[in-house]
């Protein structure tokens, strides 16, 4: 009882509600940013020094430690058997097939050592880094979805990256609880669609984007509980409209006819269309969804939630970029179900008081280290599983662990390590391979300056195709199955790729022509139509009397809207009055 009300205090003492701010320079990129009293106190909730970086440049260091979408081939290191992997051959690390990873062929304490006072405690994890066994895809409980990466639950699914519980799913990130559904980024619990961003409960839909509820719907963005709609922006509740247009269903199922008549030359003409609409039109100032207190984009059911994107049903967040059921988490990413207390950490699943770690899953009080898997008690390790009271991958009585810990922690304060994140310089993947890159892109140059490392030999191949492009049926009535045995030129990349089977059955099934583009490519093309992990501080632009605010000063917001956007950019009053 006396731990539990302890753990409630604690909760309640990293409560975000600072509103008072003083500015400080950022460590890398020497830009100014804010900071509040209650960074400071989080900080020492955590017994962490405060923050030394901004909001961008800390979110750089923890995901150019994540890759997801960058596969290769490669042999397994025990076996000697050709597997799929986040490593490409000729990798410094050792990497093994899951079945072997997960099994009693090896054991993490086989990799135990001293803690050595005399040198960096850095540079004893890197070592530690390249000893230990790595998996070649992190892929949790899965059932036949063997090229899924950063994934939990899934079932029968192909290429879906970080996104957990789906379903039947072919090439999507970080989308949860999708069934029958391809091309799915950052949306739940949709069934059957295709080409979905941001969007949440919707059935039977293709290209739709930051909308919910929706059934029967083509080339929508910003749409509520609509219902065989096509090409249409900011509307709810509506039925039977084109370009917001209102039509009888009949008028309606006529003109659906030449819209959605499977052909790839009408689908183009369709997205032209629907990008000139979508920067043209009044928006609200941010994408929450029944949120409470909270700043940031892209947020369903979150409360307290400061600078916070891509969040559901979380609580209490800080300078975070992805969270599902999350709760006092900050300055992190990759928050997964059921994380709570983490700080400055990412790729977290069911996790309790997680520090300066990455890739945590069902364990708790993990500090400094990477890859834990049904641990507690755990600083410094790497690839551990089943472990408790351990420090470098050695285990320890617990009053010999904490004391040491303690140690080590005053250790690395003496050398400038406690409180910093892990140097890029050991991560294990190249800048361009990483998450970091996907959100805050760099050149080479400017990575490698900074600190970060860079992949030369990106995977792919070119000029092995079978097929032009030209020689791709233009509608997908006339499509043989036989395409599905093709190799394929991306129109973008130029990198081959294929339609296996099983995506062609799911084109012909929703009639909707084959894609031009790789996987890749669509999955840049959907990242570009939403709005970036950047926050303006802007006013509403509604100037209508109408509304009530004609001689007042303005609403002020946080917005992911840049000034020079061509938006309309509305505070949700004005917004709900003009729009809803």
């Amino acid at each position: 009882m006396c731990r539990m009300k302890q753990e409630k205090q604690n909760r309640d003492d990293v409560v975000y509600s600072a509103k008072i701010y003083m500015t400080k320079t950022c460590k890398q990129c020497a830009q100014q940013f804010e900071m509040s009293d209650q960074d400071r106190r989080l900080a020492e909730q955590f017994a962490a020094p405060e923050p030394a970086y901004c909001f961008t440049c800390n979110q750089k260091q923890l995901l150019c430690w994540r890759n997801a979408r960058t596969l290769y081939r490669r042999k397994c290191d025990f076996t000697g058997e050709e597997m799929i992997s986040i490593y490409p051959a000729g990798s410094p690390y050792k990497v093994y097939k899951s079945d072997i990873w997960y099994s009693d062929k090896w054991s993490p304490f086989e990799y135990g050592r001293d803690v050595d006072f005399s040198r960096p405690f850095f540079e004893q994890f890197n070592e530690l880094l390249h000893e230990v066994p790595w998996i070649g895809l992190l892929n949790m409980k899965a059932v036949d979805s063997d090229y899924c990466n950063r994934t939990y639950g899934n079932t029968r699914c192909y290429l879906i990256f970080g996104g957990d519980h789906n379903t039947d799913c072919m090439y999507g990130e970080l989308g949860m609880r999708n069934k029958d559904t391809l091309d799915c980024d950052l949306g739940n619990d949709n069934e059957p669609c295709y080409e979905v961003m941001s969007s949440f409960n919707c059935y039977n839909c293709r290209f739709i984007y930051d909308s919910k509820n929706c059934n029967d719907c083509a080339y929508v963005i910003d749409c509520t509980s609509c219902s065989d709609c096509i090409l249409c922006t900011n509307v709810k509740n509506k039925q039977y409209c084109i370009e917001n247009t209102q039509y009888t269903r009949d008028e309606y199922l006529e003109r659906k006819k030449n819209l959605l008549n499977g052909s790839y030359a009408q689908q183009q003409t369709n997205m032209k269309r629907f990008l000139e609409l979508k920067g043209n039109r009044i928006v609200k100032y941010a994408h929450l969804i029944a949120c409470e207190d909270s700043t940031g984009d892209y947020l369903k059911s979150c409360k307290s939630c400061i600078n916070t994107f891509d969040g559901s049903e979380s609580e209490n967040m800080k300078d975070v970029i992805f969270t599902s059921l999350g709760r006092d988490c900050f300055f992190s990413s990759m928050i997964g179900d059921k994380s709570e207390l983490v700080y400055n950490s990412i790729s977290t699943y069911n996790v309790y008081r997680a520090l300066f770690a990455q890739f945590v899953v069902d364990s708790s009080d993990v500090e400094y280290s990477y890859l834990v898997m049904n641990s507690k008690n755990i600083f410094g390790c790497a690839a551990m599983n089943h472990g408790e009271y351990c420090i470098l991958n050695k285990q320890y009585k617990p009053d010999e662990f904490h004391a040491l810990r303690a140690r080590l922690v005053e250790h690395m304060k003496k050398t400038g390590e406690w409180g910093e994140f892990f140097p890029p310089k050991i991560s294990q993947f190249g800048y361009n391979e990483t998450g970091a890159h996907q959100y805050f892109p760099m050149s080479k140059e400017e990575a490698l300056a900074r600190g970060f490392r860079w992949q030369d030999t990106m995977p792919g191949t070119r000029g092995k195709e079978t097929i032009t492009i030209n020689q791709i049926p233009d509608t997908i009535d006339t499509t043989p199955d036989s395409l599905a045995k093709e190799v394929l030129a991306c129109t973008e990349c130029g990198k081959n790729y294929r339609i296996i089977s099983q995506e062609l059955a799911f084109y012909k099934k929703i009639h909707e022509a084959l894609p031009r583009t790789c996987p890749d490519c669509r999955y840049a093309m959907r990242s570009k139509i939403r709005n970036p992990h950047t926050l303006w501080h802007r006013q509403c632009m509604c100037e209508r009397v109408v509304h009530d605010h004609d001689g007042r000063r303005a609403v002020e917001f946080e917005t992911t809207y840049a000034p020079e956007r061509p938006e309309l950019v509305y505070c949700e009053s004005c917004y709900r009055k003009e729009v809803v």
